[in-house]
């Protein structure tokens, strides 16, 4: 590449291209209309504990071990992970 050359820097298109506001609009928008057309996701309680049930009934529910488990509760808490010693070097 030539130093007078510059790289090209594609500029943004869609919704990353818009402002704030009118993404914020056109989300507002979208949801307006999903209710009005009786298509949006309403989430209660219930319906929500069901979908949390269908991957252990169907087996595909991760499964965790006790460490991945111990560190996830230790993030989410903001413990911070213990230090793993280094061995010392063997001297000999």
């Amino acid at each position: 590449m030539d130093q007078t050359e510059q790289p090209v820097t594609p500029k943004p298109r869609g919704f990353a291209a818009m402002s704030a506001e009118r993404r914020r609009a056109c989300g507002s928008k979208g949801g307006r209309t999903a209710h009005e057309r009786g298509t949006a996701n309403r989430f209660d309680s219930e319906s929500a504990s069901a979908a949390g049930k269908i991957p252990h009934e169907r087996g595909t529910a991760y499964q965790w071990t006790s460490d991945q488990a111990r560190d996830a509760g230790r993030k989410s808490k903001g413990i911070p992970r213990p230090r793993r010693r280094r061995p010392e070097p063997a001297h000999g």
